[in-house]
């Protein structure tokens, strides 16, 4: 599953409110839509982990560095 930014910040938003005392909280994704809890604030918390560590590595470009010596004879 792919996240984007978009999605993070819907989610933080959503964790804000349950923080906040809101007792239901509704993210969507791709379509799907779930309605959260309090009692799942811990799992609303563990998503953000893995989008987080998800976009990071999107973000993370590699640099390929190719070294020849053709050899002086």
């Amino acid at each position: 599953m792919s996240y984007t930014q978009d999605d993070l910040e819907a989610l933080n938003e959503a964790i804000a409110k349950l923080v906040a005392g809101e007792r239901v909280v509704r993210v969507e994704h791709e379509g799907h839509s779930v309605k959260y809890g309090e009692a799942d604030l811990n799992d609303l918390i563990a998503l953000r982990d893995r989008m987080n560590a998800e976009l990071k590595g999107k973000s993370k470009k590699r640099r390929i560095q190719i070294i020849s010596n053709k050899g002086t004879c």
